[in-house]
This record gives C-alpha cells, sequence and structure tokens, in this order.
C-alpha cells in the first residue's frame, strides 16, 4: 500500500514540476493579473449551467479562498425561467477542486458537505487548494429529481 501511495505522490509531484522545486508563485500572479476566475465577494452568486438551481458562495473561511483547507457555507436555490426560487433543502453533492492548468486534483482529501440550520445552506469543509494557481471547484447537486451544477473558479495565491 505504501508503494501505490508513493507513487502518486511522485506523479502529482513531477505533474506539477515536482522535485524540490517549490510551487511556483508566478503562476498564481499570472493567473491573477490575466482576469482568470471569480472575483472574490461574499454573496458571489452563479446560477447552475442547467439554469435549474441558483449558487451563493455565503462565506469561506479562509477569505479569499486561499492554499491549503478551506471552508464554504453555500446556499442553493430553486431556480426556474432564470428567477431564483425557495431553498433547496436535502441536497446531496459532490465538490470537486481540480487544477485544470496542471489537470489534477486535490489529492487525498474528499469535500465533506454537511447541511446547515438555515434552508438550503450547506458547508463545505476540506477544499483543498494546495498549490498557488488556477482552481476550479464544482458542486454538483442532486435535490430530488432536479440536478445542476455550478463551478466556481479562484486564483489561489502563494
Amino acid at each position: 500500500m505504501r508503494f501505490i501511495v508513493l507513487s502518486v505522490g511522485i506523479v502529482a509531484a513531477a505533474a506539477c514540476g515536482g522535485g524540490d522545486v517549490p510551487p511556483d508563485a508566478d503562476e498564481a500572479l499570472a493567473c491573477m493579473t490575466s482576469g482568470r476566475g471569480d472575483v472574490f465577494a461574499v454573496g458571489l452568486e452563479h446560477p447552475g449551467v442547467g439554469g435549474q438551481l441558483d449558487f451563493k458562495l455565503m462565506m469561506a473561511d479562509p477569505a479569499p479562498p486561499a492554499r491549503y483547507l478551506n471552508t464554504w457555507v453555500i446556499q442553493v436555490n430553486s431556480m426556474s425561467g432564470g428567477v431564483v426560487g425557495s431553498p433547496a433543502t436535502g441536497a446531496s453533492m459532490t465538490v470537486t477542486p481540480f487544477m485544470p492548468d496542471h489537470q489534477h486534483g486535490a489529492g487525498v482529501y474528499k469535500v465533506q458537505v454537511e447541511a446547515m440550520p438555515d434552508a438550503g445552506q450547506y458547508k463545505l469543509s476540506q477544499i483543498n487548494t494546495w498549490m498557488p494557481g488556477y482552481w476550479e471547484i464544482t458542486i454538483d447537486a442532486q435535490v430530488g429529481t432536479v440536478h445542476d451544477t455550478v463551478v466556481y473558479k479562484f486564483c489561489i495565491q502563494a
């Protein structure tokens, strides 16, 4: 088992410049100056790609999202004809951090999803953006028979 874990670590390190070279801070700066990604703000809202659900980033710790482990609170509401409706309770979600420029994800951490006391709010913890650069955090949500996906995009600084 140790061999498998070590092999994955070596492959991930090699894919990102690996070895003893630290992650390139210039990549994060280039991401920020190019205008890629979302500008962080509490209340950052995106409709799902299918127009069925609306997603609002209510809280991020740290704020703005940073290297290593992040925790977010997301408000999910129903949506119809471009109009945001009532809170979406009982959602099941899969959250996937991915670094498209390097073609890798967050490693061993699985994002934990927990319903909050406020209707339609969900705590997403262990969002691992472990190196600087451009990250896409995909939230895939299922509420009853309704399914929708949103992608938050952030430049993570060194």
